[in-house]
């Protein structure tokens, strides 16, 4: 993948995972459809993509905790960068 270029799964089972520490995780996404959010395998969330790449928040707690994200991508989503706070 080139800078710049959207990454994502295509729509596929077993989409990207991504350990991390932090309280937040944000992820910049544009197109339009859906992305599944599992944190620690629990029950996933869906976050709504619609129109022009947009920061949205995909995990926010009130401490920093050490967990496993995974993400599934409707297709048309588009993935670009994470950031975590």
């Amino acid at each position: 993948m080139g800078r710049g270029d959207p990454v994502g799964d295509g729509g596929q089972r077993g989409g990207p995972r991504a350990h991390f520490t932090a309280r937040d995780v944000y992820l910049v996404l544009g197109g339009s459809g859906t992305v599944t959010v599992s944190v620690n395998g629990a029950r996933p969330r869906t976050v709504t993509v619609a129109g022009i790449p947009g920061l949205h928040t995909l995990v926010a707690t009130s401490a920093p905790e050490s967990a496993v994200l995974r993400l599934s991508f409707s297709p048309g989503v588009s993935a670009y960068d994470f950031t975590f706070g």
